[in-house]
């Protein structure tokens, strides 16, 4: 292994904070919060000042970095089904434009990845404003990491977890601390997603699934399995939503009892 790829950096960017994380050689080395730094305001301008300055940190040696990136960053959406799209190409034309008819903007002011998915099946597609991208990948040119990978946070814990969620209907709800997204698949396949400015508190993310359940219909077809992914809010409980109690989702390898949420959301790919 040489000394380039030695140490392994997680950079997670929220409104409010962007925090750095180490993780060092060894199998069994936990992850350790190196440094944080507040955001002078809840903006994606503000969280890059944030990172450029946490990576031009001299204590900041040789390594791998991977971005995480928060939903409050992150447009969302389900992109339909379309027969007729066989290449990447034409399915990444038909994402913009259902970006752009649902959020405005034009094409070249975002980037937009599109899941894979099978025949007849909507796909998950996240958006990032291209020029912002850009400045992410500008920071870490001018650090002395590699980046790897830029990823947001709801991808990354899907991507986690999905064994634990495969072949099954559920409902899969992603908290952070002021952002929270939830994902319902129904047959094999996808319902809904949403995301909303709802905070990581009990009460709010309760009324968050009984809405997104009344919305697609699941009150009346029977609740699916409900898990809940909260990032540093190990104790959170949630009640019954239509007869169903809502389950933690740990990530495989995330230690238990991480109270930081930035922390814990570094561990969705550290």
């Amino acid at each position: 292994m040489s000394l380039w790829s030695r140490d392994r950096w997680v950079a997670v960017l929220s409104p409010e904070r962007v925090a750095l994380v180490r993780r060092r050689p060894g199998r069994r080395t936990p992850p350790e919060l190196h440094a944080q730094r507040s955001c002078a305001n809840p903006t994606s301008a503000a969280a890059l000042e944030a990172l450029r300055t946490l990576l031009a940190a001299e204590d900041v040696g040789r390594g791998q970095l991977t971005m995480v990136l928060s939903s409050h960053f992150v447009q969302y959406l389900l992109v339909p089904w379309r027969a007729g799209l066989t290449r990447p190409s034409e399915m990444s034309a038909f994402a913009h434009m259902c970006f752009e008819e649902t959020f405005g903007g034009r094409a070249g002011d975002r980037t937009v990845l599109v899941a894979g998915e099978r025949a007849g099946s909507a796909r998950v597609a996240a958006a990032l404003d291209s020029a912002w991208l850009q400045a992410l990948q500008s920071a870490a040119a001018a650090s002395a990491l590699r980046l790897v990978s830029i990823t947001p946070h709801l991808c990354a814990v899907f991507d986690r977890a999905r064994r634990r969620l495969a072949a099954r209907d559920f409902l899969l709800l992603v908290a952070e601390p002021s952002r929270s997204c939830v994902l319902v698949a129904g047959d094999g396949h996808w319902r809904s997603l949403r995301c909303t400015a709802t905070p990581a508190r009990r009460l709010e993310l309760a009324q968050l699934v009984e809405r997104e359940a009344q919305l697609c219909g699941l009150a009346d077809e029977g609740m699916p399995a409900v898990f809940v992914h909260a990032p540093g809010h190990e104790r959170l409980e949630l009640p019954a939503c239509q007869g169903v109690l809502p389950q933690r989702l740990e990530l495989p390898g995330a230690r238990p009892g991480v109270v930081d949420a930035l922390l814990g959301m570094a561990e969705a790919v550290a």
